[in-house]
């Protein structure tokens, strides 16, 4: 894709927590895009909660639900790199919104600094932009193991292991 294309596309910035705690759609004039679950995770506070509310009132901020379908389009992108135990069910729901407006013609960034986020953006075909760190360098795929017995779990929804009774541990997977 050209350039001169991509800048003929919608773009939308998609947010996570740590946008708002940074304070990133409260000086900007951009349109943004998030979701109820990270809205609850920040309106905690009353002045962010009031901010909130003036920059939905102004269509700056759009709070949308993804759909199911993205959402599980997620759960299965991130069981395949590894990130689903590290995943919230907010930060999935922000990885299928941005999923779900690159399906619509956007051009679409993750505002976020957390590296599973981040790891799985790379995964995606999305971009991220980080807020507070430098963001990760590369991607990497994880694999999920039992230190009691040693054996390897390609299920990455399990967390004890069915051998010993062992907690799992992750560690990057090797590309041989």
């Amino acid at each position: 894709m050209t350039l001169s294309k991509i800048s003929a596309r919608k773009k939308a910035l998609v947010l996570d927590s740590t946008a708002f705690y940074a304070g990133i759609p409260f000086t900007s004039v951009s349109k943004y895009y998030t979701t109820p679950l990270v809205i609850s995770e920040v309106s905690h506070t009353k002045t962010l909660s009031m901010a909130i509310s003036a920059l939905t009132e102004s269509n700056r901020l759009l709070i949308i639900e993804p759909l199911h379908n993205s959402i599980e389009e997620v759960r299965r992108m991130a069981s395949k790199s590894g990130d689903l135990q590290k995943l919230s069910d907010a930060d999935i729901s922000i990885m299928a919104l941005g999923i779900q407006l690159k399906k619509n013609g956007y051009y679409v960034t993750i505002v976020s600094d957390d590296y599973s986020i981040q790891n799985l953006v790379k995964f995606s075909g999305l971009r991220f932009s980080p807020v507070m760190t430098r963001g990760i360098s590369r991607t990497i795929s994880w694999l999920l193991y039992c230190s009691g017995c040693g054996k390897v779990f390609y299920d990455s929804t399990a967390v004890i292991c069915d051998v010993c009774g062992t907690r799992l541990k992750r560690k990057m997977r090797r590309n041989d």
